[in-house]
């Protein structure tokens, strides 16, 4: 950048420390043209008509002419504070959700009691089905064992029968274990929201 007169420079200076006053006009009559104010690597203050790429970060300022403050740049976040930055924005969006979904923690129960009432159902039905499957496996095992007293051979197709029943319980099994880390995964959202709700209508009653 050309180096301004000695006169302009400390007209700049006097005017930011408020030594003279420059009538509202003056940002008009200089065609809009702004500057801008940042600090660089040695803590001082400098003032520019432009920004240095590696001060941007750093944030800045921008002034009218007439030294009026138009728009302040904060400074860019990085690592842990740009992290704690996007933790809170999170926070405060599922909050906002929180709110709008729920108008009180017994609304937040009666939504954990409608959920939890569909998983427990079918796990009803799988537990049943697991009961089902067992004595139908004792049935076909008893056959089996009467034909083997008997000194027959056990015919393939019994066997393949068992097999595929103890098949049907592990793959039931399986799903019970999980539609019960559902119910608990639901219990432990359902709390969360409820104790979230609490700390937030606690705080806007203050």
């Amino acid at each position: 950048m050309a180096i301004a007169p000695a006169s302009t420079v400390f007209f700049l200076t006097a005017l930011l420390l408020g030594g003279l006053a420059v009538p509202a006009c003056a940002a008009e009559t200089d065609g809009g043209r702004v500057l801008y104010r940042y600090t660089d690597e040695h803590g001082v203050q400098v003032l520019d008509d432009q920004v240095p790429p590696r001060y941007v970060a750093g944030g800045y300022e921008v002034l009218s002419k007439s030294g009026r403050v138009l728009k302040v740049v904060p400074p860019q976040l990085s690592g842990a504070a740009l992290q704690a930055q996007q933790r809170r924005r999170a926070q405060a969006e599922a909050d906002r959700k929180l709110l709008k979904r729920y108008n009180s923690v017994a609304d937040i129960e009666s939504a954990r009691k409608r959920k939890l009432a569909i998983v427990e159902q079918d796990m009803a039905i799988m537990h049943s089905n697991i009961t089902s499957l067992q004595r139908q496996i004792k049935q076909e095992e008893a056959s089996a064992a009467r034909t083997q007293r008997n000194g027959d051979d056990v015919a393939p197709e019994l066997l393949a029968r068992i097999d595929n029943l103890r098949e049907e319980v592990a793959v039931v099994r399986e799903r019970l274990a999980r539609r019960e880390a559902e119910a608990k995964t639901l219990n432990e959202s359902f709390d969360q929201d409820a104790a979230r709700y609490a700390e937030l209508a606690a705080a806007r009653s203050q």
